[in-house]
């Protein structure tokens, strides 16, 4: 069968139009862009740090695509100045949630801090608080006289009180019975001098 110029011409046309609209369909229903991981608001325990507790953090991180690679902590107790550090944190992937550590602050302060996510498709997200970053105070260390010091410091004294009481009965104690020793002794000299004819 010869087709003519013409239905040739309007059968391309319709194989071009079918081809466009199937291609269109595959495209509405493709998987969208990789997207990120989603991390949400972390929360610390204990929620008062002092300058004696390790902190920790833990955070929801979901990813909608592929599965959570690793999350990452990053911190700074000078406000970023100088000095930050970087601790991965443990993943639950049946909980979501990601925790880690950072140590304790002796002398006590202020710390910073942001959340990187990484999937295993590659996909990262950092959530800073809107360039804020999330944050918490560390309490600083008691002074010296701090409650148990002053406990110390109190029974300390009071042994040495009850010490000092025992020592002055002592050294008392002797003298009192030499005194009433040389009184009885000078009776007795006087009543042999007063008896004797």
């Amino acid at each position: 069968m010869v087709m003519d110029m013409a239905t040739k011409r309007s059968l391309s046309i319709l194989l071009l139009t079918l081809a466009l609209g199937i291609g269109s369909v595959a495209l509405a229903h493709a998987p969208p862009p990789s997207q990120p991981p989603v991390i949400g608001t972390p929360i610390i325990s204990p929620t008062a740090p002092t300058s004696s507790n390790i902190v920790t953090i833990s955070v929801n991180v979901t990813s909608a695509r592929s599965a959570i690679n690793n999350v990452t902590i990053t911190y700074s107790t000078d406000n970023w100045k100088s000095t930050n550090s970087t601790v991965v944190a443990t993943y639950n992937a049946t909980t979501t949630t990601a925790t880690g550590r950072i140590p304790a602050l002796a002398s006590g302060g202020h710390v910073e801090y942001y959340i990187v996510a990484f999937d295993t498709a590659g996909n990262s997200r950092l959530n800073n608080n809107n360039g804020s970053y999330f944050a918490y105070d560390v309490s600083a260390p008691t002074s010296l006289t701090s409650i148990s010091t002053l406990t110390y410091i109190l029974v300390a004294g009071g042994i040495a009180a009850a010490i000092a009481a025992v020592a002055f009965m002592i050294l008392k104690a002797p003298q009192s019975k030499s005194k009433h020793t040389k009184s009885s002794s000078t009776q007795d000299q006087n009543w042999s001098h007063s008896g004797s004819p």
